[in-house]
Parts: C-alpha cells; structure tokens; sequence
C-alpha cells in the first residue's frame, strides 16, 4: 500500500459523524433564529411608542412653558385683550392657545391660558394659571420734577 497524501480524505475513511449539518440543525437553527427575530421586533415596536410618547410629553412641556412666559410677559395694559384662542407650535407640536382673564383687583389679574394639542389622539389640555400684579411706577433720584 502507498500512503496517502495529508488532507485526502477516501469515502471509505471518514467517521459517521464528520458527514456535515444535516437538514434538521439547520430547521432548528432557523427556529431559534426566528423566535429571538420575533422578540426583539416586539421590544423595539415597544421602543418606539415609548420613545414617541416621550417625545409628545417634551413638546407639550415646551408648549406649556412657552405660554407661561408669553402670560408672564404681556404688558399690563395689554392683558384684558388678550382674551381669546389662537393657534401655536412647539417642535412638532401643533396646539390651540385660550385665554381667559379675571381681574381680581385694581392691583391683581389672573391669566387662565389653556393649551390643547392638535393631531394626537388622546392628548388632553393643560392649564397654566398666571397671577400678575400691577406693576409700581418706576422712581428715580435723578429725575428732576
């Protein structure tokens, strides 16, 4: 007999076990494969209602926030007209700004603004209450009378 050159392998030599991947690892390894797939789609579906809501949660805090400052800033003889609704947007947050005034004194007004999301489904209102008092005429030492 003449020996054989190293890496040639005869049908007659190999092991029953060294014959490859068989047709059932293979089903079974697409299973396993399928299950994990269909767990994470699920997690990142998940994710991404969350991460939407967040993000819904931060424009309407934006929105809130910048009608406060709006309430906050109107000079005092502007407020009683600023009575009424109107429309605004913060980010991608389109919203119906109402406001309402009450006087409560010569020296006090309260400004109702309430801020409702347009275009999703489920967003309810929120109310800012901003209490202003009249302002105190500015003296100065300097002025000559």
């Amino acid at each position: 007999m003449t020996p054989r050159p190293a890496g040639i392998v005869t049908g007659r030599s190999r092991l029953f076990g060294e014959a490859g991947i068989s047709l059932i690892e293979i089903v079974m390894a697409l299973g396993i494969l399928t299950t994990v797939l269909m767990a994470l789609g699920g997690m990142m579906f998940q994710v991404a209602r969350h991460t939407q809501r967040s993000a819904l949660a931060g424009y309407r805090s934006a929105a809130t926030a910048s009608e406060a400052a709006w309430a906050q800033a109107l000079p005092w003889d502007s407020i009683s007209a600023a009575v009424g609704c109107t429309s605004g947007s913060s980010g991608q947050l389109a919203y119906v700004r109402c406001a309402t005034v009450q006087t409560a004194s010569s020296q006090v007004k309260t400004i109702q603004v309430v801020v409702t999301p347009q275009g999703w489904e489920g967003s309810r209102p929120d109310t800012v209450v901003v209490t202003r008092n009249k302002p105190k005429p500015s003296f100065s030492p300097l002025k000559v009378k």
